[in-house]
C-alpha cells in the first residue's frame, strides 16, 4: 500500500510537472520579443520534440515472452578492446564468460598496445577459461576502431557482442540482446541497457547516472519504435555478423574532412549498418559501466563525444531521410539541429538578457531547461525505477552553464582526432 502511495504520487506530479512545462513555454513566448521570432519558433519546435520523446518511450516495448529452445540460440563471440585497464579486465571477461546462456560464447580481448599488467590479467583469465578466451596483442596502441576490427576478425560466431573493458555484464544480458535477432530476421544490430557501475563514488557520477539513464530509457527506447536507433554504444551492443561484417573495411578506413575517423566509433559502425538493417534498443539486456570520476575526464569524454556526434551526425544526416521511416528522420533531424544551434539560443538569450538589463530572461530560460529535465527524471524514476533521478537539476544547471557550451569548440576543433579522455 505504501509502495503504490509512493508510486501514485510521483505520477501525480510527474503529470504535474508536464502541465507545468507547457504553461511555461506558452507564458514564455507571449513574452518574447518579435526580433527573436525565429528562435521563438525553433524553441516551440525542440520543446515538442523532447516532450514527445516520453510518449515514444512509453511505446517502446521489450517483451521477451517468446520461449525459444536452447538449440536455436546461436553462438556468441564477445569482443573486448582494452588498453590500461588491469584493474577491471578480469572482472570483464568473467561476467561474459559466466553469463546464463544456451549457447557458446567465446571472448576475444584485444590488448591496445597497454603498458600495464592488463596483457597479465587477460591470461590469468585464459588460465581460469581455457580456450574460451583468446588474446590479440598490439605491441603499439592502434586506437579502438583497430581493435574493434581485429576482434571481428578474430572472432567465429554468428553474433559478435562489443563490450567495453570497464564494463560488467548482467547474467542474463546476452541472452536478451541475442533474443531480438531471433524474433526479428531484419535487425541487424541491438543496443544493450548500460547504467553506472560507480554511482555512489561522488556527486559526479551521480549525475551522470541520470544522465545515462535518460539516454537509454527515453532517447534510446523512442528511437527504437521505429527500429531506428542511432547509436549502439561500445560499453554493450551486439551486432549480426551478416550485417556487420561486409561494412568492416569502409567503417575501419572511413574519413571526415579528409582526416580518418578514430572516435566515435561506436556511433560510426551504427550508421553504417542503420543504412540496410533495423536496429533496437533491449531495455532487459543490462550491463554497467565506470565513468569519469574527475571533471576535467569528464570534460574531455563529452568534447569527444560532441565531435564524434557532428561527424557521424553529419554522415547519418545524408542518408536518414531516405532509408528510416520519416518520423525517425524527422526526430534525428531535429535532435541533432539542438546541440549545434541550442548554444546560439541560449547565447541569444543571454545576450537579450545583457543588454536590457533583465537578468530574469536568462534565469526564465534555465528555468525550462529544469523543468524539462524534471520531466525525464520523473519519468525514468516512475517507469524504471531510477533512484538518482533527484539529481537532475543540478545536472540541468550543468549543462546550460557550462557543457552547451563545448559544442562551438568542438566545431573548431573538429579535424583534431587525438581521443582527448586519458
Amino acid at each position: 500500500m505504501i509502495e503504490k502511495s509512493k508510486q501514485f504520487f510521483l505520477v501525480s506530479v510527474f503529470l504535474l510537472l508536464v502541465t507545468g512545462l507547457v504553461l511555461y513555454k506558452v507564458l514564455f513566448i507571449a513574452n518574447m520579443s518579435v526580433e527573436l521570432s525565429f528562435w521563438t519558433v525553433y524553441g516551440l519546435i525542440i520543446t515538442f520534440f523532447l516532450i514527445s520523446r516520453i510518449p515514444y518511450a512509453y511505446l517502446h516495448k521489450d517483451e521477451h515472452d517468446k520461449v525459444y529452445p536452447n538449440s536455436v540460440y546461436p553462438n556468441v563471440s564477445v569482443v573486448i578492446p582494452a588498453k590500461n585497464e588491469e584493474k577491471g579486465i578480469f572482472r570483464t571477461i568473467s561476467t561474459c564468460i559466466n553469463s546464463r546462456y544456451p549457447g557458446n560464447i567465446e571472448c576475444i580481448v584485444v590488448n591496445d598496445g597497454s603498458i600495464d599488467n592488463t596483457k597479465d590479467e587477460v591470461i590469468n583469465a585464459q588460465i581460469l577459461y581455457g580456450d574460451r578466451v583468446k588474446l590479440v596483442s598490439f605491441s603499439e596502441n592502434k586506437g579502438k576502431r583497430e581493435a574493434m576490427a581485429i576482434g571481428i576478425s578474430a572472432s567465429r560466431y554468428e553474433i559478435i557482442v562489443f563490450v567495453d573493458s570497464d564494463s560488467f555484464l548482467a547474467l542474463d544480458a546476452i541472452q536478451h540482446i541475442t533474443e531480438h535477432f531471433l524474433a526479428d530476421e531484419k535487425v541487424g544490430a541491438v543496443s544493450g541497457n548500460t547504467k553506472v557501475e560507480n554511482v555512489n563514488t561522488n556527486l559526479l557520477t551521480r549525475m551522470q547516472s541520470i544522465q545515462y539513464a535518460v539516454s537509454f530509457d527515453i532517447y534510446k527506447a523512442s528511437e527504437s519504435v521505429h527500429q531506428s536507433v542511432t547509436c549502439c554504444p561500445g560499453c554493450f551492443s551486439a551486432y549480426r555478423r551478416n550485417a556487420v561484417g561486409p561494412l568492416v573495411h569502409a567503417w575501419k578506413e572511413h574519413k571526415f574532412m579528409g582526416s580518418k575517423s578514430t572516435f566515435g566509433d561506436d556511433r560510426g559502425l551504427t550508421n553504417f549498418v542503420l543504412q540496410g538493417w533495423n536496429i533496437v534498443y533491449c531495455e532487459k539486456a543490462r550491463a554497467t559501466t565506470r565513468v569519469p570520476e574527475t571533471f576535467p575526464v569528464y570534460w574531455r569524454q563529452q568534447l569527444r563525444w560532441k565531435k564524434s556526434w557532428i561527424r557521424e551526425g553529419i554522415f547519418a544526416g545524408s542518408f536518414m531521410w531516405r532509408r528510416r521511416h520519416p518520423l525517425a528522420s524527422l526526430a534525428f533531424y531535429t535532435n541533432f539541429s539542438f546541440p549545434i544551434l541550442g548554444p546560439i539560443l541560449a547565447g541569444s538569450v543571454l545576450a537579450k538578457s545583457i543588454m536590457t538589463h533583465n537578468p530574469m530572461l536568462f534565469v526564465v530560460f534555465m528555468s525550462g531547461f529544469l523543468l524539462l529535465g524534471l520531466v525525464f527524471a520523473l519519468f525514468v524514476r516512475v517507469y524504471n525505477g531510477v533512484k538518482t533521478w533527484v539529481y537532475m537539476p543540478i545536472f540541468s544547471l550543468l549543462f546550460i552553464s557550462v557543457s552547451i557550451w563545448q559544442m562551438p569548440w568542438a566545431l573548431i576543433t573538429l579535424r583534431k582526432t587525438h581521443w582527448g579522455t586519458r
